[in-house]
């Protein structure tokens, strides 16, 4: 039974939508004002949190509504990782600059499949959101399209121009056939999941008939995307090359990579009548600020320390057990519970110190490997990202068909690589089109990126102060205007002088300590699993981040530390938290 259940357990992790994509910081953001993150003495605690990411963020605000003592340790000065947004002022006001694509959904509904959702329903916090409904391609040809989303946008709009009769019958088959699946992926929310023998109790017995469906279509959940194309022998180039494109912004991967959930979870979401995608006010940090609320609630036993960056981890003397941490200012702090480290497995590696048992030494050194033919699960590329602000004289105010606020640049379908060649594809976003707030009137924020496809090898060694990197940088700043001028012609010109930021795999190495700059990791469907979050040695120290299951994104990562916070408190309490989600289309069943 227990093996069963962990086979639940990584089925499950692993059909969370990817819904937005993290990116990096391009430079140490200001403190946010917006709430108190109060520096405490505290010597001892119940949880230590180790990094700000959204998993931690949601591991801590979870425990937070506990009577457990949390301390949230983050060693920049804010907190939310890759998923924030921070300010540049100028004399023409204060812009908001939004870290990720912006690309959200699941949070505006009431009854939503979304964990990210959940958790802000389970500690009574949340962002406004704002809904929308379209985003753009440009396509190789250079056709401008903005389709809303759902199934008239796609078959009126993207078939309307590319589609052939046989292509519309080959789409029509394929969501036919993934329709079951894409229920199936939705059929156990993965908030019932903790890592132990209380998911019987929480998952099984809570919802039986999500747990029966998830084992009757466990083969098909977990096998690549690939095999249902080559099953239904789809052949249309535009519905091959769409569906690669949507596989690797979602995971990171095309068809070939990407998993079945994934795939019939987004297709059952995005093309369903009468969807909508979400923007939280504020953008990111509207989220961030949310899960802080939750961890340093009034009343509560919840702290989140900035500037604090741990420099190790302290065991016991047999190496099995984690004590707690130690603080690049020499602070010294225990815990009595648990030790979670929202970090990826490398820079566990650099804290984990002599202390630690083999077993463990040996785990953490695996996890690390990222050698494909030693074993190891292979890292995604990494990013070049343009931020600024523009005059918006002339431009609109909101997004529409003709000007969406979001678009994808696609260069060439048939290039070597596909949708993975180097800068094939750039995300564009224009986020004060959805939510003006983010900027001063009379302007817009602009936000350009090429999603893990930047070999890091072409800029490693580089001196930042080189004559060498600024010209690479001004180079990748040329490129990711044109994409943005797709829809802008003169938007380098509109610049606001002083809010022009590009970013480099360097960038995101220095400030998100990503081995390489790396997206995350390249989990291919079907070879590759990622691990779950107890740690291997020892008795109570946990890992979560999009190194760990489900993954890569918002949701994912979102999920990945509540099941961390499931895990650690008692079962009754997971049980409550389940009384507090609501799940479209059914109560406990």
């Amino acid at each position: 039974m227990l093996y069963m259940m962990r086979y639940v357990l990584i089925i499950v992790l692993s059909i969370i939508p990817f819904l937005s994509s993290f990116t990096l910081p391009l430079s140490r953001p200001p403190l946010r004002l917006d709430f108190a993150l109060k520096a405490k003495s505290s010597s001892t605690v119940d949880v230590i949190i180790v990094g700000g990411g959204l998993s931690g963020l949601c591991t801590g605000s979870l425990l937070a509504q506990t009577d457990k003592n949390v301390l949230l340790l983050e060693s920049h000065d804010t907190v939310g990782g890759c998923c924030h947004t921070w300010t540049r002022k100028t004399k023409e006001g204060v812009f908001h600059f939004e870290s990720g694509p912006s690309l959200y959904s699941g949070l505006s509904s009431t009854h939503s499949f979304n964990p990210l959702k959940n958790v802000f329903q389970i500690i009574g916090e949340e962002p406004e959101v704002i809904e929308y409904d379209r985003w753009g391609t440009v396509f190789p040809d250079g056709t401008k399209l903005a389709a809303p989303i759902g199934p008239d946008g796609f078959n009126e709009v993207l078939m309307g121009k590319y589609g052939t009769q046989e292509g519309r019958k080959e789409w029509a088959s394929i969501m036919s056939r993934m329709r079951e699946v894409g229920e199936a992926s939705q059929a156990l929310t993965s908030m019932s999941l903790r890592e132990d023998v209380g998911v019987i109790r929480t998952a099984a017995l809570r919802y039986p008939g999500g747990m029966i469906k998830t084992l009757k279509y466990a083969n098909q959940l977990t096998a690549p995307f690939k095999d249902v194309m080559e099953e239904l022998d789809i052949k249309d180039p535009f519905v091959k090359n769409w569906l690669d494109m949507l596989c690797f912004l979602l995971q990171g991967l095309p068809a070939e990579g990407a998993m079945n959930a994934v795939i019939g979870y987004m297709l059952q979401d995005w093309y369903k009548p009468g969807v909508t995608l979400d923007f939280p006010r504020g953008g990111s940090g509207g989220i961030v600020d949310a899960l802080v609320r939750g961890i340093e609630r009034e009343g509560g036993n919840g702290e989140v320390r900035l500037n604090t960056h741990v420099t190790g981890l302290m065991f016991d003397q047999e190496g099995s057990r984690c004590t707690g941490v130690k603080c690049g200012d020499g602070t010294v702090v225990t815990a009595r519970e648990a030790v979670v480290c929202n970090l990826t497995p490398h820079a566990i590696k650099n804290i984990l110190g002599d202390g630690a048992g083999e077993e463990l030494k040996g785990y953490v050194k695996g996890l690390a490997n990222n050698n494909k033919e030693e074993g190891g699960v292979e890292d995604l590329k990494s990013f070049i990202h343009l931020h600024a602000a523009i005059k918006a004289d002339g431009l609109p105010k909101e997004p529409s068909a003709d000007f969406p606020a979001q678009w994808a640049v696609i260069r060439d379908w048939d290039s070597e690589g596909g949708v993975e060649a180097e800068r094939n594809i750039v995300l564009c976003t224009m986020t004060s089109l959805i939510d003006d707030t983010l900027a001063p009137e009379g302007y817009h924020v602009l936000h350009a990126y090429v999603p893990a496809t930047e070999p890091y090898c072409k800029w490693e060694g580089l001196d930042r102060r080189s004559p060498e990197y600024k010209a690479m940088k001004d180079e990748a700043e040329d490129f990711l205007w044109k994409a943005l001028e797709e829809y802008i012609p003169n938007g380098r010109e509109r610049a606001v002088m002083g809010t022009v930021q590009v970013g480099t795999p360097l960038t995101h190495e220095r400030f998100l300590r990503r081995e390489g700059g790396s997206y995350g990791p390249r989990a291919v469907a079907g070879v590759d699993t990622l691990p779950a979050h107890k740690a291997k040695g020892a008795e109570n120290l946990w890992f979560e981040g999009d190194y760990f299951f489900p993954g890569i994104g918002v949701p994912a990562c979102a999920s990945g530390g509540a099941i961390v916070a499931n895990s650690i408190v008692d079962v009754s309490t997971h049980l409550g938290w389940l009384d507090k989600i609501k799940l479209p289309g059914r109560e406990k069943v």
